[in-house]
């Protein structure tokens, strides 16, 4: 029983973390405070089309806001004991560039009274990595970390980062947002881009500790199916705005591989969801007011 616990817990704890932190890590899109898309930009000059002008203008952005919001239900059995878990999880994002600061604010309500704030400020140093600020609502910490470890906060990084050619995105016509025309791009994220997307997250190391080698990861890792991805870019002012995408069947496969290589550890263990949302919202673009990390964030402890 206690090892199904220990499973039980790790295995929430490893969905909960991919749900959020994949967001921010679909490509190597982090440099210098720019998101990187040569790759997948074509010449402005050879096309008027709205996708490849988006790309275009997100190289040279100097700030904005982004909001990202995640939304997951799921079933969980153990032991004979079946629950109901419902979370809602809303980030708020500042960032300005050149050189790279993010502001983070996060709210997660998980139900029947349990809720989880943070702050996060991030600064880029001169050797390119970074001075992460962390608020748990009562303390502060702070660490030097690689830019990769700031991504999911990275309004641009995130936005462009689901923007890759490789996605196929199709012209699905003009829908409103937020009172503005904006071009819709539907996309699907398969294979070698999915595989690097979940190994970029990190959350799969914890899997370790079942005795679940890189093989067997790798093995779960092969026939996840496809994640759909929508896209939303602002006619006018050519910035992408929105995207969304349902990861249910993506979770629901990744937690079935886990649980299938982790044996008798996961016996009587069953989880599906049966909701995970993801949706995300730039705006402010080249107009958000600067910012301060607070003097205490900068004279905390550094983290454990």
């Amino acid at each position: 029983m206690k090892m199904r616990n220990k499973f039980l817990a790790l295995l929430l704890a490893v969905s909960m973390s991919f749900s959020v932190s994949a967001c921010g890590n679909s490509a190597d899109n982090q440099g210098e405070g720019k998101p990187a898309t040569e790759d997948t930009a074509k010449d402005q000059e050879e096309t008027t089309d709205v996708y490849a002008a988006a790309l275009e203008k997100m190289k040279e952005i100097s700030s904005l806001n982004g909001k990202m919001n995640v939304e997951m239900d799921l079933n969980v059995e153990a032991a004979g004991q079946k629950q109901t878990m419902q979370t809602v999880t809303t980030m708020d994002m500042s960032c300005l560039y050149n050189p790279t600061r993010i502001k983070m604010d996060m709210d997660m309500d998980a139900g029947e009274g349990t809720k989880i704030n943070m702050s996060v400020y991030a600064e880029m140093t001169d050797d390119g990595k970074y001075n992460m600020y962390m608020y748990d609502g009562a303390n502060w910490q702070t660490q030097t970390v690689e830019a990769a470890d700031i991504q999911q906060y990275d309004a641009a990084g995130n936005m462009t980062g689901y923007m890759q050619e490789s996605y196929n995105f199709q012209d699905a016509g003009t829908e409103q947002i937020d009172g503005k025309d904006a071009r819709k791009y539907t996309g699907v994220m398969t294979g070698d881009d999915m595989r690097a997307a979940i190994l970029s997250t990190g959350t799969l190391n914890s899997l370790s500790s079942l005795g679940i080698d890189d093989s067997q990861v790798e093995t779960m890792l092969k026939d996840l199916g496809e994640l759909p991805i929508t896209l939303w870019i602002d006619e006018t002012d050519l910035y992408p705005v929105k995207y969304e995408m349902d990861m249910s069947n993506l979770l629901n496969s990744l937690m079935k591989g886990i649980m299938e290589s982790a044996g008798e550890d996961a016996e009587g263990v069953s989880l599906e969801y049966t909701k995970a949302k993801i949706e995300m919202t730039c705006s402010d673009f080249n107009a958000v007011s600067e910012f301060s990390i607070p003097e205490e964030a900068k004279a905390a402890a550094p983290a454990a």
